[in-house]
């Protein structure tokens, strides 16, 4: 499955950059498809890369190439949830005036061939409006600083059904 989308967003393209980026550990603070997250270091990788808790399951990501000057990074899953067997995602973010931006997604993904043979019809459509919730919870957070009610609902589910532990 291949996926693009673009959205306008209405701040600086270095504040949209510092939430993709410069904060890539912290998805879990406003994509409501990601309830937990932190970077990791991965060997041979200078860019590390980051474990996520989403909707889907727990996904392992690893920083394939950073473009700070054109601000564009590219990661690739090195752990997926059994239904998928690959996943590359593009970031891209451009200035379109002072104030606003434009944020594009490029991600392909391999589905496991089962689940795309019994559960495609399901999957793939779900897939594709939980990438653009994703896209309008960065706007929102980028040009609120709050999150979405998504966002707010989706972690109040799984926070229920797995409790921080106290240290």
């Amino acid at each position: 499955m291949k996926f693009q989308k673009t959205i306008q967003v209405a701040a600086p393209a270095s504040k949209v950059w510092e939430v993709l980026w410069d904060d890539y550990g912290e998805v879990c603070q406003w994509a409501s498809t990601v309830n937990t997250s932190e970077t990791r270091k991965v060997p041979g990788s200078p860019d590390g890369g980051r474990t996520c808790v989403s909707t889907w399951g727990e996904i392992s990501e690893i920083v394939e190439e950073v473009d700070e000057k054109n601000m564009m990074y590219r990661y690739y899953a090195d752990g997926l949830p059994s239904m998928m067997k690959s996943a590359v995602n593009t970031w891209k973010v451009t200035s379109k005036s002072i104030n606003t931006s434009e944020v594009s997604i490029d991600l392909e993904i391999e589905f496991a061939t089962i689940p795309r043979i019994i559960m495609g019809w399901m999957i793939i459509p779900k897939m594709k409006k939980d990438i653009i919730q994703t896209l309008e919870d960065l706007r929102y957070f980028i040009e609120t600083g709050k999150q979405t009610d998504a966002k707010i609902k989706s972690d109040q589910k799984y926070f229920k059904k797995n409790p921080i532990k106290a240290a």
